[in-house]
């Protein structure tokens, strides 16, 4: 077999692309046999050519591609239709590939969207196909990006197959036209200047229509839309629509399953909306999986109350407070949230409700234990939240900001935070000290303090966190500076941070050090 590898590294045209390529494909065979057959088919493809000439290294990626199966064939065109060298958001991808029904339905009985995703994602990347690697602190993939010789075969295969047509800048670099069949099912756009709307939304047979920020007034789609009966997916992310309003026919689309307008210049939904098959009425949603900006004021919390296969919820609390009561037992009830954000606006708040103001309410049950993160923003707590927060032993990610606790005192108690990766702590004005106990976030990587200007100096306790590999502190007075300077007292506190950045400069009047950036290992 080493032999036979060896043979097949020839063909790869020296690029360490087709190498990893072909290792991947390798890899997922187990016996001689199956190492023959590839072997073989790679010499039949290049008979009679150079092994140095480029199409060697194009045979080995092509073979690489059909020898997937057709689930994961189908996503990495997906990948591929986004524009070169583009970071691709692998959540806003999970979503189009579930709703066209593209990958393998038994992969989604029972499971979350997003995990099927990842699973995904795993596969093409342990096949060396795409780039993508785990978000430490959430431990998912969250973008992906396809090499420019992988995407331009891709490509081919999708015009060959009538997949999908793009309709891309005519200077592209790419050597794959834009134009394709019109039989082609899918249509993504990221360049107006090309794009006819009246004739290319006239193919009834599209099932998924995606523009890529184009920034584009679309009033030419308000009777387009009607003969697109089966449409499916509908991303009109960054669109402009004339008096921003979005066209009454998408009512009409019965068929429909995913809509995003993230980005895009609306302002008016028109009633037609209630016409689709799947009703947007949040207590309908049973299998909602991600909730942003749901506002207290302008929603019902118990809208939420069945929505139990919620992941990401981010929450808006009213400047009146509405829904404070509820929410607490609201959020108990969603056992498999694993992202919470709660974030308050309000400013006359405590005239009303000072019983809801001043005692942190969302602290007192037992919340979800699969949370993973949670970002309180401007909420006011009066006291400590950490001792609540720390008691979450899956916690990774941990953000307070801007007045979320308005003590000044918190504390960390030892054998707190088992799995946090990440803290963020901004904008608290009234914190003056904080106490970290020995053995308390021993696997915390990267700390953030920022804008807590009445702090009065960092926990001895730091020193004791090997696993913190990063510093950002942008806060403090003075003396606070004085202390964590390089020759400061306080600085034996944090020396053993590989990364550390302070982004502050001081006067030069001050008798201190300016530093913005230290020697290796401080930069």
């Amino acid at each position: 077999m080493e032999d036979m590898a060896k043979e097949m590294i020839k063909h790869c045209g020296g690029l360490p692309l087709g190498v990893k390529v072909l290792g991947g494909l390798l890899a997922a065979q187990h016996t001689s046999r199956q190492w023959k057959m590839i072997s073989e088919n790679i010499k039949s493809e290049i008979v009679g050519s150079n092994v140095d000439d480029s199409s060697s290294i194009n045979h080995v990626l092509s073979l690489s591609f059909e020898g997937l199966p057709s689930y994961l064939k189908h996503c990495l065109l997906y990948i591929a239709s986004f524009p070169e060298d583009r970071q691709i958001d692998i959540e806003r991808l999970s979503y189009v590939w579930a709703a066209e029904g593209i990958t393998n339905p038994r992969h989604y009985e029972g499971a979350y969207i997003r995990d099927v995703a990842d699973l995904y994602i795993e596969e093409l990347v342990k096949r060396n196909l795409i780039i993508s690697e785990r978000n430490t602190a959430t431990s998912r993939f969250e973008n992906c990006q396809l090499h420019d010789l992988m995407r331009e075969i891709c490509l081919l295969k999708a015009k060959e197959e009538s997949f999908i047509k793009i309709v891309s800048d005519p200077v592209s670099s790419s050597s794959v036209h834009s134009q394709a069949s019109s039989r082609s099912r899918r249509l993504v756009v990221y360049c107006t200047d090309t794009f006819n709307g009246e004739s290319e939304m006239k193919n009834s047979k599209l099932r998924s229509v995606l523009f890529i920020s184009v920034g584009y007034d679309l009033f030419m789609m308000r009777s387009n839309l009607k003969e697109l009966p089966l449409l499916r997916v509908l991303d009109l992310s960054g669109v402009e629509f004339e008096g921003g309003k979005l066209p009454s026919s998408i009512g009409k689309l019965i068929h429909l399953k995913y809509l995003s307008l993230y980005e895009a210049s609306v302002t008016h939904l028109p009633s037609s909306l209630r016409n689709l098959k799947k009703k947007l009425e949040l207590g309908n949603l049973l299998k909602l999986e991600t909730l942003e900006n749901f506002s207290t004021e302008h929603s019902s919390v118990t809208d939420l109350h069945r929505m139990t296969r919620l992941r990401s919820l981010h929450i808006l609390i009213g400047s009146e407070g509405w829904g404070m009561e509820t929410l607490p037992s609201t959020l108990s009830k969603l056992g498999h949230l694993e992202d919470l954000t709660i974030e308050s606006h309000r400013h006359s708040v405590h005239l009303k409700h000072p019983d809801l103001i001043y005692r942190p309410m969302l602290l007192d049950v037992q919340s979800p234990s699969h949370l993973t993160t949670i970002l309180l923003t401007s909420c006011h707590f009066e006291e400590d939240p950490m001792p609540f927060l720390e008691k979450l032993l899956q916690l990774k990610v941990v953000s307070l900001s801007y007045n979320a606790y308005v003590g000044g005192k918190m504390v960390c108690s030892s054998c707190g935070f088992p799995q946090l990766h990440k803290l963020s702590i901004t904008g608290l004005e009234e914190w003056e000290e904080w106490i970290v106990e020995e053995g308390s976030m021993p696997r915390l990587h990267t700390l953030n303090i920022m804008e807590c200007k009445k702090l009065k100096e960092l926990p001895d306790a730091l020193r004791f966190i090997t696993s913190l590999k990063e510093l950002i502190i942008d806060t403090g007075e003075r003396e606070f500076k004085r202390k964590v300077s390089k020759e400061g007292e306080d600085y034996y506190k944090i020396q053993h941070i590989p990364l550390i950045r302070y982004n502050w400069q001081l006067a030069a009047s001050e008798d201190i050090e300016v530093i913005e950036t230290l020697p290796s290992p401080i930069i």
